[in-house]
C-alpha cells in the first residue's frame, strides 16, 4: 500500500476507534495482553491475509495507548477469527483485548 493511502487509513481506523469505543481509551493496557481479532467480510480470505488485515489496526491501538505495542513480548496470543456476513453494511472487525493469562504463559512438555 502506498504511503499516502495507508497513512489515510491509518487515521480513519483511529477515529473509528475513538468515536465508538470512548472507554477504550480511559482504560489503556499497562500489560501483556491477549488478543481475539475477528474479520467481518462477505468473503473469507486466506489465513496469512486475514492476520495481515489486523496491521493497522493494531498500530493504531499502540498509538491511541491501549496498548503499549504490538509486539510478542506484549501480545502473548493473537488469535484470528473471520466471520461471514451478508451485507457489505455488516462488514468490519471486531477485537477483543484482555489482560494476557497466566495460563498462556505455562509451558507443558
Amino acid at each position: 500500500m502506498h504511503w499516502a493511502k495507508r497513512k489515510k487509513k491509518q487515521q480513519e481506523i483511529i477515529e473509528d476507534i475513538t468515536k465508538n469505543n470512548p472507554k477504550a481509551l480511559t482504560t489503556p493496557f499497562g500489560c501483556p495482553v491477549d488478543i481475539l481479532y475477528t474479520r467481518k467480510s462477505t468473503r473469507y480470505m486466506d489465513w496469512d491475509n486475514a492476520a495481515g488485515s489486523f496491521k493497522l489496526i493494531g498500530d493504531a491501538l499502540v498509538t491511541l495507548g491501549i496498548i503499549i505495542d504490538d509486539n510478542p513480548n506484549v501480545v502473548i496470543n493473537f488469535q484470528v477469527k473471520q466471520q461471514k456476513v451478508k451485507k457489505r453494511d455488516e462488514q468490519g472487525y471486531e477485537v477483543l483485548i484482555c489482560k494476557a493469562s497466566s495460563v498462556s504463559k505455562m509451558r507443558i512438555e
